[in-house]
């Protein structure tokens, strides 16, 4: 049964994309707000985190997109319409082939959702840690739990292991009973890595990741690697028998050679993980998996680094874009 209707009038506050161009010609608008229709919910947005795809979205460059289009992909929300048993529930989540790109998104005071996407928030993570995290911890449980499949006692290599993705990375494993080896790019993130629970850290601007894989594994290999940095790095010895690797992102220059001969003999496994391809539909049984990691407490919110509201929404995406920032940046449409 649906709650009273809004009746399609009253407005609301967004930060809308009404041309391909730089995120300092954001703006804050007021367009009507929408109404759910059958299987969808509205929900009321507290905290919209910031990623580089939005920044990307405004430029025009990442794909599937129609203008004008509201951005943003994590929430964190209270049901205010839809069906009765989860009127007043907190939820959380991500979208990535969709919110942002093919329907208007979070970057707003409200939003209409399917009703499948709903993800009741874990009960000690606040509005604020929830909007942080949708993201991170989708494309780190996408790559660790459903393609890399990792399991108990197994040795897990990440690289860019203090960053969004990396961290959320690390603490999956863990939660996991795995060992982690993480990839820092130099020594001023040693102490945040430690801090995370990496038991084993590679400092890339003194040693190869490749070798150092080998060596700290005794000559064995390590049973999955997460590339979160997109370097090329790939080398058949560096998994071992059976090992998996998982790569999410491509940078500079990224044409990789190998011995072929090594990676059938090894019966080695390469994935490449796009989470463009995952609606928030999707997202959401990814992130309905991860709650009772959560909700003891061994996978936490990434740390928030700034708050905004939608009127400031260009300081916001320009604090992104920097690339100076350690934390999360979140929008607050109150």
């Amino acid at each position: 049964m649906t709650a009273e209707s809004s009746g399609g009038h009253e407005k609301m506050r967004v930060v809308l994309i009404e041309r391909f161009g730089e995120p300092s010609e954001l703006r804050q608008r007021e367009v009507t707000r929408p109404d759910p229709r059958k299987d969808e919910v509205l929900v009321k947005v507290h905290a919209a985190a910031v990623n580089r795809s939005d920044i990307l979205n405004a430029r025009g460059i990442v794909p599937f997109k129609t203008l004008p289009r509201i951005p943003g992909r994590d929430f964190a929300e209270v049901v205010v319409e839809g069906p009765r048993d989860l009127v007043g529930t907190e939820v959380w989540g991500t979208g990535d082939g969709d919110l942002g790109f093919t329907r208007d998104a979070t970057h707003a005071e409200y939003i209409v959702l399917p009703g499948g996407t709903v993800v009741s928030n874990p009960d000690n993570l606040s509005l604020e840690g929830a909007a942080a995290s949708g993201l991170a911890y989708l494309a780190a449980a996408s790559a660790l739990l459903k393609l890399g499949g990792v399991s108990s006692g197994e040795t897990v290599l990440v690289t860019g292991a203090t960053g969004g993705v990396g961290s959320a990375a690390v603490k999956i494993a863990r939660w996991k009973d795995a060992r982690v080896i993480g990839a820092i790019k130099d020594a001023s993130e040693r102490e945040t890595a430690q801090r995370m629970g990496v038991e084993v850290i590679v400092d890339t601007s003194r040693e190869a990741v490749s070798e150092a894989a080998i060596a700290k594994t005794g000559g064995r290999g390590v049973d999955l690697v997460l590339d979160t940095v997109g370097e090329p790095l790939f080398e058949p010895e560096q998994p071992g028998h059976k090992g998996r690797m998982v790569v999410i992102t491509a940078v500079g220059e990224t044409r990789v050679y190998f011995n072929l001969f090594d990676f059938y003999r090894k019966e080695l496994r390469l994935f490449g993980l796009n989470t463009l391809m995952l609606d928030a539909e999707r997202s959401a049984t990814v992130l309905k998996d991860l709650i009772p990691g959560f909700e003891d407490r061994v996978l936490q919110a990434p740390p928030i680094a700034g708050r905004y509201l939608l009127e400031e929404a260009r300081s916001a995406y320009a604090l992104v874009e920097s690339g100076e920032v350690q934390g999360r940046v979140l929008l607050i449409p109150g």
